[in-house]
């Protein structure tokens, strides 16, 4: 199936701090917003910024959209 919808990315770069980068990268592995807290020993409400600064800083509206722009950036592997 192609995908025939158009989302506009930002620049590679988007100004993802490495922390955004380190938390976007957890939830393309499927983690929840609390698995990531747990796993970087952060507050659920930390993690929870951090996902709401990604989506912000990228341009999307969900995490679906956040993962496959860091897919079709090389930032993860698909």
């Amino acid at each position: 199936m192609t995908d025939t919808s158009v989302h506009t990315f930002r620049t590679p770069s988007n100004g993802l701090t490495s922390r955004e980068v380190q938390v976007l990268k957890l939830l393309a592995d499927g983690l929840s917003s609390r698995e990531v807290a747990e796993q970087l020993e952060i507050s659920f409400k930390t993690a929870t910024s951090h996902r709401n600064n990604i989506l912000t800083k990228l341009g999307v509206h969900d995490t679906v959209l956040a993962v496959r722009w860091a897919i079709r950036s090389g930032l993860i592997a698909a």
